[in-house]
């Protein structure tokens, strides 16, 4: 005898068999049960889910002579033919083959027919969105009216596509994806009923893979037991062409910490391993999601992924150092890669580049990347540790005696030589030396002291004033690793031991609005013939 595929082997024959879809099928077994039969159905419902296993069991139930609980006994005569395949009373029509109006009215001839052996006539129509516009008109009116002895049974991927004339005339049964777990169970029974071993894991990805069908996992599985009769979770990846779990962990650590040549090497990996970057594609995404699902509920992860509690927890430790805004601007990108490598005609450099702009976010100009440079800092601030909040809070006094110091005179004072470092340059030219250095050795501490200005050199200490509105910038540059990192570069450019302080706005201000100042100021405006200075009467 031929070989049988296992999603045909395991197809349920009766209501009791069938996993999942409880309340369609509570619903079923109590109309058959009280002979409240309707003249048409609707089962609506993703690939995989039961919709014409469920029309197929209704149809021998609704024949049987002595049902049993709703189920069909499968002993009476009607059973049997049924089951064989031998009996005219239930007719499969494919819509997607026969979707023209013409099938439709030889149909329409057909019904008027009363049944050889059983007690109804039924018609499943399977893919009923596929037929026209003209093969729904003319099924409209043996909808409305149908004789006594017919039940129509549709069944549709796609209830959206079908007129409302057709929906409100039918009884609308949706059925759900199937829950991992119920899927790996039945994976289990077919594993052991082919004489066969596999380990919960590589069950539970089969189910997982599958999303909610059980045809497809049925599937996958038979494709595993087609390589060897030992499935484990390496032969199930092998098949799906997908990458382990500690793969995705490690790629998404290289993301946070903008490495691009670790993720350059880890794409270059793949491609050497056979991967798809389609599937690759896809299951970032799907991992990006699960971190974000822990960001936002973390407790009620393990159910929400079917997952383990050692799992969820993996992804909470990893959503920890990351932004809800990165996380989204990452599955955006990747999301939107899916799409693309359809029709790319390189698809490694489609990958790669999607992987870089997720690494490089930090030059990012657009509003997106500032509000997560925004929402980083001030998770920054909120770690700062009290005596780094003292420290900042004692050096303000400082700079009020210094501005109290300075003597009142308003005479001319000759301009002071320029300082120079060992390195034989001025202060604003080591500060520009030493920008250029954290350019390349440190982008970040760049980015943020663009958002102010130098304001001057104190002896060995270089200090930068934060933008009108920008203070979290100070706050973020004093932090102990981007401070040591701009008195590294500071030190290097001067050549001798340098120190760095960011101040807030406003506060270096009245050191720099001096009289002195002011009146120089005056004079390079309007000429310094034209400015006179007068003290005031007392």
């Amino acid at each position: 005898m031929a070989y049988q595929a296992l999603y045909r082997q395991w197809r349920p024959t009766d209501f009791s068999s069938m996993v999942s879809q409880e309340a369609v099928v509570a619903t079923l077994r109590n109309q058959i049960t009280t002979g409240r039969i309707a003249h048409a159905y609707l089962f609506c419902g993703s690939r995989g889910t039961g919709k014409t296993s469920t029309a197929k069991i209704m149809a021998r139930a609704i024949n049987c002579e002595q049902p049993l609980n709703g189920d069909p006994c499968g002993q009476c005569e009607s059973c049997r033919r049924l089951l064989a395949e031998e009996s005219m009373d239930v007719m499969e029509i494919d819509a997607a083959s026969n979707n023209g109006v013409d099938e439709i009215r030889d149909l329409r001839e057909t019904v008027k027919y009363p049944p050889q052996h059983g007690k109804f006539k039924v018609y499943i129509i399977d893919e009923v969105h596929m037929l026209s516009a003209s093969a729904f008109n003319a099924l409209l009116k043996t909808l409305e009216e149908p004789p006594a002895h017919v039940c129509f049974i549709l069944a549709t991927t796609e209830p959206q596509k079908l007129p409302a004339t057709i929906l409100s005339r039918c009884q609308r049964f949706d059925f759900g994806r199937i829950p991992a777990h119920q899927i790996a169970g039945r994976l289990r029974q077919a594993v052991e009923g082919a004489g066969a071993t596999a380990s919960d894991n590589a069950l539970h990805m089969i189910a997982r893979a599958a999303e909610g069908g059980m045809r497809d996992a049925l599937s996958i599985l038979d494709m595993c037991l087609g390589y060897r009769n030992d499935v484990d979770e390496d032969l199930v990846r092998s098949v799906l062409g997908t990458s382990d779990k500690s793969f995705l962990f490690r790629f998404v650590d290289a993301l946070d910490m903008e490495d691009a040549s670790t993720v350059l090497g880890m794409i270059d990996e793949l491609m050497r391993k056979g991967r798809e970057p389609m599937v690759f594609a896809k299951d970032v995404s799907q991992h990006l999601r699960a971190l974000l699902m822990a960001k936002a509920c973390p407790d009620e992860l393990p159910a929400l992924l079917d997952i383990t509690g050692e799992d969820a927890e993996e992804y909470i430790y990893q959503s920890e150092n990351l932004t809800v805004t990165r996380l989204m601007k990452m599955l955006e990108f990747f999301m939107a890669t899916e799409t693309e490598l359809r029709w790319a005609s390189s698809p490694r450099i489609v990958l790669e580049n999607t992987a870089l702009k997720c690494c490089l976010r930090t030059v990012e100009a657009d509003t997106a990347a500032l509000n997560d440079r925004i929402a980083q800092l001030e998770k920054q601030v909120a770690d700062l540790t009290e005596k780094l909040r003292n420290g900042v809070v004692a050096a303000a006094p400082a700079k009020k005696e210094k501005a109290e110091a300075k003597p009142a005179s308003r005479k001319e004072e000759p301009p002071k030589p320029k300082v120079l470092t060992p390195t034989g340059r001025s202060t604003d030219d080591t500060w520009k030396e030493a920008m250029n250095q954290l350019k390349k050795s440190d982008p970040g501490a760049h980015s943020f002291l663009t958002q102010g200005r130098f304001i001057g050199c104190d002896g060995v200490t270089y200090r930068w004033e934060a933008a009108v509105g920008m203070d979290f910038f100070a706050t973020a540059l004093m932090k102990e690793d981007k401070r040591k990192a701009v008195c590294n570069a500071l030190t290097e450019a001067a050549g001798v031991e340098s120190e760095f302080e960011a101040v807030t706005a406003g506060s270096a201000n009245k050191e720099d609005m001096s009289d002195d100042s002011f009146v120089t100021g005056l004079e390079k405006t309007f000429g310094k013939a034209n400015v006179l200075v007068q003290d005031e009467a007392k």
